[in-house]
């Protein structure tokens, strides 16, 4: 007898339809995410990642962190101070009365009488207090002021460090996104090449046929095939080393690829706009200098301060055993307030000597300073003049580009027809090859020496209006 097959419970159908559908649309999911994470990047983009997950920005962000920790520290010592101590211990000896010989006169017929001394004890030699002490500072010469102005510094320094950080890494991804641009184009450079020379050893190889070329002419027709070759492997080993160098400077794995999109037709402003060239902001070195000319003049605050009296309030309760009772010593409580007032008065100059030195520091930072302004003023002098030297350059390049093209075109559709030799396509295919390289580099230095020219200022977030 034939079996029927029993219809599917609706619940199992329903379930079983579910499955079905969501491993097909996991199926169109995963590839479109896989794409998207292969999605090459703008250089804005590589500057948004580099950002968030530098470990160099992330290191500047803890010192923030650990500088405003120092200044809540520094702010809390103008506060009182409550400790809470607990003693328990015990005394060799304990404290005693000293009673002398009494002499009495006592009834006939004893007459006088004498009575021998002894030392009457009135303490324990167990002890114990239990006490809660407050310590209130009301005048300290300046160092408790000179404290919080220093972290104050130290805090606005290390709001600069950040900026500092970011702007290394700017120059640091803008350079690795366009050695990696290079490579990529130095590598279509030498395909496109190798193809040229495909063509041209096909065509050499026509008119070998016909008689109208030497066999031992398609020898370095060949051997530039192969340099062409050499060229493309090259190329890609630089992409290599490229990608790695820009992952790791975006915060990422350095195996992680990384596929980058160029626009080689997005040039910057040329001439410079004037508003670049009279702007005079202040860079983050500067501002950090500024900051610790600031901390340095606090230090020797607080080192004035350490030569000047220092008055605090302080008041305590206890809680301690024995008493001095001689019987029955009881738990008892006390307590005590006053004002203490210390005055150092001679300690071989060494508060003097660290007077001195906070001021030698603060000298020290101050001339420092001024070194740095003239070394940035040299910096935009010498970058302003390279990007302009690699402008020029570009143009050059490009009409240079074209004239190579030319003449390789007319080389070639000579030599199809006989009017030109084998060293003359060859000597075409070099110089147009070597033209468009040298392009790429120029174009690459453009871009880098642009950025450097606004690093140079302390002007990176600069956009054409």
């Amino acid at each position: 007898m034939r079996k029927r097959l029993q219809p599917c419970h609706p619940i199992i159908f329903d379930a079983i339809l579910a499955g079905i559908i969501a491993f097909c649309f996991a199926m169109t999911v995963i590839p479109c995410s896989a794409n998207a994470e292969q999605k090459p990047v703008t250089l804005e983009e590589c500057l948004d990642i580099a950002f968030k997950n530098n470990l160099d920005i992330s290191q500047a962000e803890k010192g923030q962190d650990e500088a405003e920790f120092k200044l809540k520290q520094a702010q809390g010592r103008q506060y009182p101070q409550v400790d809470i101590n607990a003693l328990s211990g015990y005394n060799t000896d304990v404290t005693k009365m000293p009673i002398g010989d009494m002499t009495v006169q006592a009834p006939p017929p004893f007459g006088e009488l004498t009575v021998p001394g002894k030392d009457v004890v009135i303490g324990e030699h167990e002890k114990a207090d239990l006490s809660v002490k407050l310590q209130q500072p009301i005048y300290t010469g300046g160092q408790i002021e000179g404290g919080i102005r220093a972290a104050t510094a130290g805090l606005e320094g290390s709001t600069f460090q950040i900026a500092l950080a970011k702007s290394q890494v700017r120059n640091q991804v803008i350079n690795g996104f366009y050695q990696l641009a290079s490579a990529q184009e130095f590598k279509n450079i030498a395909v496109a090449s190798r193809d040229q020379i495909v063509s041209h050893l096909k065509d050499a190889t026509n008119l070998l046929d016909q008689g109208m070329l030497l066999k031992s002419e398609l020898l370095p027709i060949d051997i530039r095939r192969l340099d062409t070759e050499l060229r493309i492997i090259q190329a890609e080993n630089a992409i290599a080393r490229a990608k790695a160098s820009l992952a790791e400077r975006m915060g990422m794995p350095p195996e992680k690829p990384v596929d980058i999109l160029v626009n080689w037709n997005q040039c910057p402003p040329w001439p410079i706009p004037q508003t670049l060239l009279t702007s005079d902001p202040m860079r983050p070195e500067q501002q950090i200098a500024l900051a610790q000319i600031e901390a340095a003049a606090a230090e020797a605050d607080i080192a004035t301060g350490g030569l000047k009296p220092q008055v605090g309030l302080e008041t305590s309760g206890h809680y301690g055993w024995p008493g001095f009772i001689a019987t029955e010593p009881e738990w008892e409580p006390w307590w005590q307030a006053g004002v203490n007032v210390s005055w150092n008065i001679f300690d071989m100059d060494q508060r003097k000597n660290e007077l001195n030195a906070a001021l030698a520091r603060k000298s020290r930072l101050e001339q420092s300073k001024a070194s740095l302004d003239r070394q940035i003023e040299l910096d935009r002098i010498n970058t302003r003049l390279s990007y302009e030297e690699a402008y020029q350059k570009m143009l050059i390049a490009k009409e240079k580009v074209i004239s190579a093209q030319e003449n390789f075109n007319t080389k070639e559709n000579n030599f199809k027809v006989g009017m030109a030799n084998n060293t003359d396509f060859l000597d075409a295919h070099t110089e147009l090859m070597n033209a468009k390289s040298e392009l790429t580099v120029i174009s690459a230095q453009v871009q880098t020496a642009w950025a450097d020219y606004l690093r140079a200022l302390g002007n990176e977030e600069w956009h054409p209006d």
